[in-house]
């Protein structure tokens, strides 16, 4: 743990964050926590590749991995679990730039991940396994996949033709990413040859950190979803069918439905029941996610060109901060839509 994979994600969150948040706020990006604030961060601070994308981390975990930056001198320690990388740190973290996985996006895939990868899979499986005419058994149980796959290949025709199709699409997307993405995602696949591999095998036999590995593949994974959502490759895009993420979360689209309709933040508390504040947290939601929604209902323009002002000039997404910079003239919700907005702007 203290030279591996873990020490570099943390170092590239410790300087997205650059001591405005604790380690709390990196275990809840990694494990995809759905609440307002770990939804703004990792909007906010451009971070949006890892959410959802470590979902078996502990903070035991992260503590350690922040006290190995630290006795490196790569960190410092400041109060309350928070961390800031010192020039050496940085300096070692833009060494270390190429071990980022350019094609992660937690945020839009890690709900649809797992399926798609049992369906890819059980298919690739079946397919090997039906043109070598040998009988197996699944390496997918769930009934759900099984169902789909199934009525996926009663619909197609030449069994030989899909799977030479499957090949290609494969071949194509694999070209894509380096050879070492490349080697980690076929080792995974199972044939009629072979049982794919788990992530500590693969490790084990390229003596990589199993994280490291694990991040690899997933970020295959996600070039892959990304160009079947494209259209790019059509087996792949059939693959994703039903499985395209949505922008909002639930109770967020409800609200926004409710606004589309020209009902106000009180008008829909009252009607769905929930508190103001949690309705504001779905406004600020829709503000950062939907690039058509506008923020001047709920902020004049005045305050808003003021609260960039304030942001910019003061460098940070500290809430208090920015409100006391304004003399509390704004309130915090007004802050938030205007920060939603203004997504990366002073991400360096």
């Amino acid at each position: 743990m203290r030279h591996g994979y873990a020490l570099f994600l943390l170092a590239h969150c410790l300087r997205r964050f650059n001591g405005e948040r604790t380690l709390a706020a990196v275990y809840h990006l990694f494990s995809g926590k759905k609440s307002a604030q770990t939804l703004q961060d990792s909007k906010w601070f451009q971070l949006e590749p890892l959410f959802g994308t470590w979902k078996n981390v502990t903070m035991a975990a992260l503590e350690e991995a922040a006290m190995a930056l630290v006795e490196q001198r790569l960190a410092l320690s400041a109060k309350q679990r928070t961390y800031t990388l010192t020039a050496a740190g940085e300096e070692w973290l833009a060494e270390q730039a190429a071990l980022f996985p350019r094609h992660l996006n937690g945020w839009r895939y890690h709900e649809a991940e797992p399926l798609f990868w049992q369906r890819l899979s059980l298919i690739g499986q079946t397919l090997s396994n039906l043109v070598y005419g040998r009988r197996f058994a699944p390496i997918c149980r769930d009934e759900r996949t099984l169902q789909w796959v199934k009525q996926y290949l009663l619909a197609k025709g030449s069994r030989q033709m899909l799977a030479e199709t499957l090949y290609q699409e494969l071949i194509r997307l694999l070209e894509a990413v380096s050879e070492e993405a490349a080697v980690i995602f076929t080792l995974r696949l199972t044939s009629a040859v072979r049982i794919g591999w788990t992530m500590e095998q693969i490790a084990a036999y390229l003596q990589k950190d199993a994280l490291y590995v694990q991040f690899q593949f997933r970020n295959v994974l996600h070039y892959i979803m990304a160009e079947a959502e494209a259209g790019r490759v059509p087996m792949m895009a059939e693959l994703m069918s039903g499985l395209a993420p949505a922008v909002l979360t639930q109770s967020a689209q409800k609200t926004y439905e409710w606004l589309r309709k020209g009902k106000t933040i009180e008008d829909i508390s009252n009607l769905r029941r929930l508190k103001r504040s949690t309705i504001e947290d779905h406004v600020v939601e829709i503000a950062a996610n939907v690039s058509g929604f506008s923020i001047a209902p709920f902020v004049d323009d005045e305050k808003a060109a003021a609260i960039r002002a304030a942001a910019q000039a003061l460098r940070t997404r500290k809430l208090k901060e920015i409100r006391e910079a304004l003399d509390g003239k704004v309130s915090y919700f007004e802050i938030r839509l205007v920060l939603a907005k203004e997504v990366g702007r002073w991400t360096s």
